[in-house]
């Protein structure tokens, strides 16, 4: 039986959509499921640094968790080049001839921040906040929630006393 994504009732075919009854909306075909099933959520694993550098409307049409692994990565990245832009900083004080890679560590400071940020923001706009700390652990229990999202239907048990 074609259900509703959302709620899991019923839903009656209109023309070329669907339609929802307890949702009172016209639904498409992604958004209707099978026998109360939930829309899947999508899970991309192996997110890699080099994933970080797409545009912000790309990432945007990213996966959370893809976007957490990513975040992860990006945070990495930022620690390392502020690590290294301490170092070259140090030198320069010491002695001249460090301004080019101090512009150069900068630069590349300030774009891993940036990227930083604007995954967080991506997050916090679809779950109101952004993981301060992303461990092993969190990205195992994030993988095993998703998964039992989707595999748990929306089905209302009868009540077998009400006969």
């Amino acid at each position: 039986m074609k259900t509703c994504g959302y709620c899991g009732s019923a839903v009656e075919r209109r023309a070329n959509m669907y339609y929802c009854t307890f949702c009172d909306m016209e639904l498409f075909r992604d958004d209707v499921q099978e026998d109360g099933q939930r829309k899947p959520i999508s899970m991309t694993v192996g997110a890699t640094l080099a994933g970080a550098e797409r545009s912000t409307p790309e990432l945007m049409e990213l996966d959370s968790y893809y976007l957490t692994e990513l975040l992860t990565l990006v945070r990495s990245q930022r620690k390392q080049v502020y690590n290294s832009l301490r170092i070259v900083n140090k030198g320069a004080a010491l002695s001249p001839g460090f301004e080019q890679a101090q512009e150069q560590g900068g630069q590349n400071y300030h774009y891993w921040t940036r990227k930083a940020w604007t995954i967080e923001n991506i997050l916090r706009e679809r779950a109101g906040f952004y993981p301060a700390k992303i461990t092993e652990d969190y990205l195992d229990r994030m993988r095993q929630q998703i998964d039992k999202g989707n595999e748990t239907p929306m089905l209302i048990q009868s009540d077998s006393r009400r006969n």
